[in-house]
């Protein structure tokens, strides 16, 4: 006959864990504001210094439509490191996007319509190239986009001759990129509607659920019915084409293309895209802290040009921003397996 326990505890019944105590609610509350946090004390502190200029309306315009095409771009980059690839073409992708939608436009006299659309289908087209030799063919995602952005990049210079494209845009295609609702600017709208969209799709949906299973350990997500093939791809695709609306809106607000625009904008997108994971959802890539990360850089270094520092400082802080976010993040990862360890003993 099996002894009965007349502990106390079995009296009670199981005993339940305890509650987090008020420092742990701090803790967890700062780590996912903390680029709230941060932006709060950089536009407090850059008010301060130049209370004239920094805190105007005209300013907080000019930072939320110049940063609106990086924030796309940090986005599209975003997507891949969420099933755990990354995108080394997205700037490239960028700079054709670009390239392209002006000189149908202005060389070829094409409807601006009909100009957007064959963009986002050649961006389709590109996102599904890497898609396809990442996830099918079990290539490195690094070299991979390296390669296919490298090959964009000789595309594009032989379609734009390496040169500067500009000339008359139709009115309305331009008032699109340049225009303001309610006193807030147009591109800064998109950028939020592409966010929510996003956010919406990662969070609250089958297919981020499956995205995430598959960043996080593609052999078991597979093994639990996720075709992570598939799911990557369309990572990917989307990737492509985010990166061809961010070139479309480009062309919308300066009038023309650039040659160099893609390059410059890998690392700001990068940094964005990482430094975005350390908060909101820390250790998980999201869009909403993606766009704050991208402003609050955007807001310190526009702050720190005004107050007359070098121009060369936008590469120090992109590049210092990436450093502590990849380092941030993967003090988060170590952190979790810790604490999933502790819970299993």
């Amino acid at each position: 006959m099996n002894a009965i326990d007349t502990s106390p505890a079995a009296a009670t019944g199981p005993a339940r864990a305890p509650r987090p105590g008020l420092r742990d609610v701090a803790a967890r509350l700062a780590g996912r504001y903390s680029l709230v946090l941060v932006f709060a004390a950089i536009v407090v502190g850059f008010t301060i210094a130049n209370p004239d200029v920094f805190p105007t309306r005209q300013n907080a315009q000019t930072i939320a439509a110049t940063n609106a095409v990086i924030c796309l771009l940090a986005l599209a980059a975003m997507l891949p490191l969420v099933v755990g690839r990354f995108d080394i073409s997205v700037g490239f992708q960028l700079g054709l996007a670009q390239g392209l939608c002006a000189g149908l436009i202005v060389n070829s006299g094409m409807p601006a319509g009909l100009a957007v659309a064959i963009v986002v289908a050649a961006g389709a087209l590109v996102g599904a190239v890497n898609g396809l030799l990442v996830a099918y063919l079990r290539l490195d995602s690094f070299i991979v986009t390296l390669g296919v952005g490298i090959l964009v990049l000789g595309v594009n210079e032989a379609y734009t001759k390496d040169l500067q494209i500009t000339g008359a845009m139709p009115q309305l295609f331009a008032d699109l990129g340049r225009d303001t609702v309610a006193g807030v600017p147009l591109p800064f709208v998109y950028v939020l509607v592409v966010a929510a969209v996003l956010w919406v799709m990662l969070e609250y949906t089958a297919w981020g659920r499956k995205a995430f299973a598959t960043g996080g350990s593609e052999r078991a997500a597979a093994l639990a019915g996720v075709d992570t093939r598939r799911v990557t791809l369309q990572c990917f695709v989307a990737t492509g084409v985010i990166c061809a609306l961010a070139g479309v809106l480009s062309v919308m607000m300066l009038g023309g293309s650039s040659p160099v625009i893609g390059l410059s904008s890998l690392l700001p997108a990068f940094a964005g895209a990482f430094l975005g994971a350390t908060a909101i959802r820390p250790g998980r890539y999201n869009a909403i802290g993606t766009v704050l990360a991208v402003y609050l850089l955007a807001a310190g270094i526009t702050g720190l040009q005004q107050l007359g520092v070098a121009f060369y400082v936008q590469e120090f802080f992109n590049g210092g921003a990436l450093l502590v976010a990849v380092a941030t993040s993967a003090l988060i990862a170590r952190r979790r397996r810790n604490a999933a360890a502790r819970a299993t003993d």
